[in-house]
């Protein structure tokens, strides 16, 4: 059988200028999954960084031996659909990834999906519907309004009405602004102004009052439509569904760090958990977010981002797409990415050709490092809610040389490295960082002996702030006993 895993990239990229290294390599994560399955062909079609797929190196391309690869210059959907075409899939899987400032890669993903459906090519990925639905940000609130999933209190602002007197002279008062106004200040400050279409946190304001949205609004930073809503104090998370067919299955929820805003940043934030706890009330948000999953018709894998706010969860944004927690869900479920992506192309083939005895007995996945693989993987599957899972955290550290990546690496609990370096970076946070997982243990006192075992180790890597926040995340999971 002929397998295809997908990815595109809308962006300008240069590969001499950014480099992506990480440990261990997507070349030996791929060739363990060729390894475990010989009987079938697999194929990579990506385009650079070609993120979860496949290393590079300037110029030099990392290859997995038993993997086929397909690297295009040129997007769209038209022109990937016809590219995969060529190599007579008999099943394919999107690996959709991000980059800014647009969220929209997984959208065209989606498009390519549709065309490959349409040639009689099965795949794994989620509806164009949904994806569109999930890259707008005013559309995603509608929909969850719609649906009564909790979400924080706001209101669209649309820029064209808002400043319509700019271009309709006949027009004296501004109504539509009054109006917006009006209701922004019935609101609980502070409020979050974000815009519709952007990735993740970037270009989000936390503005205290009043005074500040009306001068946020009369400012050149407000040059498209916006939403403004009440900020929700509590702990931020994070997790993902993996949804195929009629099963979904929610992940127990990441804890994430917020800036000195009270956002989480993707270049800052620090991740712990999973927290089974029933504090935190796992059950319920399973149930949440399985109906949300089942709403939007979720196929693969999809990233959501949370609070815990008065004793409830609210859903603050849907990506659905890896994430760049995708690596530590597959640690939780004791497997790597790259396996996980061949099991969806694998039963979805199966489900495709009306198989109701396909072979759930596969080998074993390739542990990396370690990761707490055992033979009670398939009940593990099923009850992560309900077992004591072993925890991990994800924390960044500045850019690395070479040789402190392999001996950061070479610490038995240290289960992934990946570092990005912008060599036309000018400004310190946008040069890169190193982001480290490690972890396995079942106490947050354990987790925090293996960060300082990093520390004493390697003191002249540690980022204080990185480092005071994941003591803070650790104890503050120890002193209220949450996990147990």
């Amino acid at each position: 059988m002929r397998i295809v895993f997908y990815n595109s990239n809308s962006n300008y990229f240069n590969p001499k200028i950014v480099h992506i290294k990480t440990m261990p390599s997507w070349a030996e994560e791929w060739e363990a999954v060729a390894y475990q399955f010989p009987e079938h062909e697999f194929f990579i079609v990506t385009m650079l960084p070609s993120m979860f797929l496949m290393d590079y190196e300037n110029d030099s391309l990392k290859k997995a031996r038993g993997i086929k690869y397909l690297v295009l210059e040129k997007g769209g959907a038209k022109n990937i659909a016809d590219e995969i075409l060529k190599i007579k899939p008999d099943v394919a899987a999107a690996a959709s990834f991000w980059r800014t400032p647009y969220d929209w890669l997984a959208l065209e993903d989606a498009m390519t999906a549709d065309i490959l459906r349409a040639h009689g090519v099965p795949v794994v990925c989620h509806s164009t519907e949904s994806e569109a639905i999930c890259f707008d940000k005013y559309r995603t609130r509608n929909f969850l309004e719609a649906n009564n999933f909790n979400i924080a209190r706001g209101i669209f602002v649309d820029y064209e009405l808002f400043w319509c007197t700019r271009k309709k002279a006949e027009v004296r008062e501004n109504v539509y602004r009054e109006y917006i106004l009006a209701e922004i200040s019935k609101m609980n400050f502070p409020v979050i102004v974000k815009d519709t279409t952007g990735l993740s946190s970037y270009g989000m304001e936390v503005l205290p009052t009043m005074g500040a949205v009306r001068d946020y609004l009369d400012s050149k930073k407000f040059n498209s439509p916006r939403l403004v809503e009440e900020f929700l104090d509590g702990i931020q998370f994070g997790t993902e569904v993996h949804s195929f067919k009629n099963e979904i299955q929610v992940f127990p929820p990441l804890m994430y760090s917020v800036n000195q805003y009270g956002i989480t940043s993707p270049k800052q934030s620090v991740k712990l958990g999973p927290l089974d706890s029933a504090e935190f009330k796992v059950e319920e948000l399973k149930q949440e977010l399985t109906r949300l999953a089942r709403l939007l018709h979720f196929e693969g894998s999809a990233q959501i981002d949370l609070v815990f706010h008065n004793q409830k969860w609210f859903i603050i944004e849907i990506n659905p797409r890896l994430s760049g927690s995708s690596g530590a869900i597959a640690l939780i479920k004791g497997k790597t990415l790259p396996r996980i992506l061949t099991e969806f192309a694998l039963e979805k083939f199966s489900c495709a050709k009306g198989d109701s005895n396909k072979d759930s007995k596969v080998a074993m996945p390739h542990s990396t490092k370690g990761a707490g693989v055992d033979a009670s993987e398939t009940n593990r599957a099923a009850n992560l809610c309900k077992e004591k899972l072993p925890l991990y955290l994800n924390i960044k550290f500045p850019n690395l040389s070479e040789p402190q990546m392999r001996a950061l690496y070479a610490l038995p609990f240290v289960h992934y490295l990946c570092q990005t370096d912008n060599d036309a970076a000018k400004q310190r946070r946008e040069m890169g960082f190193c982001e480290i997982l490690f972890g396995g243990v079942h106490s947050a006192h354990d987790l925090e002996s293996q960060l300082d075992e990093i520390k004493a180790r390697f003191p002249e890597i540690v980022e204080e702030g990185f480092f005071a926040t994941a003591k803070k995340m650790i104890r503050l999971i120890e002193q209220n006993e949450l996990i147990r």
